[in-house]
């Protein structure tokens, strides 16, 4: 429900307390209520604005707490890679995404002999890599840290 909609629940639910809550108190005759048309008038009166003023403070409370926005789902990139001789793994986690979602970058690679590794994260609020090198093996990434574990 949108905050205005809210808001125009609750200022129809005060007004529809206060007018129910002085037809009750002038149509019906209870002993302890004064007797001539004058002081009932005021006593539903008063009594229509205290119940009113009741729903009027719930409905305030209602109407402006804010809605959670709609969750926005992860953004992921995931690579598993190995990598031998002269071959190149490359990996990129593109630019970060127009609607603001969250996103990950995640790649697992090996590299070996002459191979390439290379990681670039673009505009990832998450970016992962793990990767073992050996021999002339080279492993790069750019925009996160980076954990490499040695021979």
């Amino acid at each position: 429900m949108t905050r205005a909609v809210r808001w125009l629940v609750t200022v129809v639910a005060a007004a529809a307390t206060f007018g129910v809550c002085v037809w009750v108190v002038r149509a019906v005759s209870w002993g302890w209520l004064p007797q001539g048309e004058g002081p009932r008038l005021d006593t539903a009166l008063a009594f229509g604005t205290v119940t009113a003023g009741a729903v009027l403070a719930v409905g305030i409370w209602w109407a402006s707490r804010e809605q959670p926005p709609a969750p926005v789902p992860l953004r992921t990139v995931t690579q598993e890679a190995t990598a031998s001789e002269n071959a190149r793994v490359i990996q990129t986690g593109g630019p970060p995404p127009a609607n603001g979602a969250p996103s990950r970058v995640d790649q697992h690679a090996e590299a070996s002999d002459d191979a390439t590794v290379a990681q670039t994260g673009g505009g990832a609020d998450r970016l992962e890599q793990r990767a073992k090198a050996s021999g002339r093996g080279n492993i790069a990434q750019t925009g996160g840290d980076q954990p490499v574990q040695g021979p």
